[in-house]
């Protein structure tokens, strides 16, 4: 008899370590979906093509820019006489208590202005330390910062300007101030064609590759009737358009980007030829557009059409954009003889912020 309830004990403890693998199961895939969210996230607000602050991008609306600086920490706060078009938040900066106010630009809603300030501090001790600190983390990060003649710090690159101060309150307390302003459009479009800074319009002679006008919003954006149904993500970059054809129908863009940001891929599908047109890009170390190439593809994916572009820039201007380019075409069709082609471009670009 005193062999059953040791069976019915040890069916017990099958059936207890089966929960319990359940539930770990049940964890684990808990962890792993997380783990996704996050570095979805993470991926979601970095972007190499705008000044960023602690792995944030300052840019955007909002929507964009409160849920990625919440994400590392900083929490929205209420004040008194607050500014219009102005957030208020408070965190850590770099492992440092501080307060923000971050600002808006009043036409366009995106973001334009972060003011970091550490502190206060009565103990001159703690500030230069701090102080000490905190420069070392930046310089780090953007390379060494400049002196100003009113004793302040500050950098400046093609995303935007990171300027620190000493400021005394009233109370004679010291207060590490950080500025931050951004200088580049939130939408990539202009950037998408090798371009920086705040592009308003551009006039190329001898277009290839591109249209002889292009006219960009002060956003970013590209203004065009043909381009239809964009999609960009939450950094700003077009990935999925649409382009009117002359039949009526619409021809389908993808779009694929490496790790700085520029536009490496774009794929063309007209769905009712079946044809897909490939473009591919190479970049130098100034992220202009050295090299290009287009590619026709069939529905049985034979090569029609094979045209391959190189760039040799040799004049820029204050934005480091040419303006005169020396293009090398080669093209090859499918039955036909492969041609090579010179083109002398020159390049008239505005800009919003002129």
């Amino acid at each position: 008899m005193g062999e059953i309830p040791n069976l019915l004990h040890i069916i017990w403890w099958f059936r207890l370590f089966f929960v319990i693998l359940h539930v770990m199961k049940r964890i684990v895939l808990i962890l792993i979906l997380s783990l996704s969210v996050i570095q979805g996230w993470s991926q979601s607000f970095a972007d190499p093509k705008s000044i960023s602050m602690m792995g944030v991008a300052l840019q955007g609306p909002d929507s964009v820019f409160l849920p990625a600086l919440e994400s590392v920490g900083f929490v929205q706060v209420q004040t008194e006489n607050p500014e219009p078009d102005t957030y208020y938040l408070e965190g850590d900066f770099y492992g440092i208590k501080s307060s923000l106010s971050v600002t808006v630009d009043e036409h366009t809603k995106l973001l334009s202005e972060v003011l970091v300030n550490c502190g206060p501090y009565r103990i001159t001790d703690l500030y230069e330390r701090n102080h000490k600190y905190l420069l070392g983390k930046l310089q780090r990060e953007w390379g060494n910062f400049k002196a100003k003649g009113d004793g302040s710090l500050y950098m400046l690159n093609n995303y935007g300007y990171i300027r620190q101060s000493k400021v005394i309150d009233e109370q004679r307390r010291y207060i590490i101030q950080y500025y931050y302003l951004t200088t580049t459009p939130y939408y990539k479009d202009a950037s998408n064609m090798g371009l920086k800074g705040m592009v308003q319009e551009i006039i190329t002679s001898n277009p290839v590759f591109e249209n002889d006008m292009e006219h960009f919003d002060v956003m970013g954006r590209i203004i065009s009737d043909e381009l239809v149904d964009r999609e960009y993500d939450s950094r700003g970059y077009l990935v999925k358009a649409a382009m009117l054809e002359k039949s009526g129908g619409k021809s389908v863009f993808t779009y694929e980007y490496d790790d700085d940001g520029c536009l490496k891929k774009r794929i063309l599908i007209n769905a009712t030829s079946g044809l897909r047109t490939v473009y591919d890009y190479r970049y130098n170390t100034s992220f202009e557009i050295t090299q290009q190439s287009m590619k026709v593809f069939t529905k049985e994916n034979e090569c029609i059409v094979s045209i391959n572009a190189r760039n040799d820039m040799s004049e820029r201007d204050d934005n480091d954009n040419w303006t005169v380019n020396k293009l090398q075409l080669t093209a090859w069709q499918k039955g036909q003889r492969t041609k090579i082609e010179t083109y002398e471009q020159v390049r008239t670009i505005s800009y919003w912020d002129e």
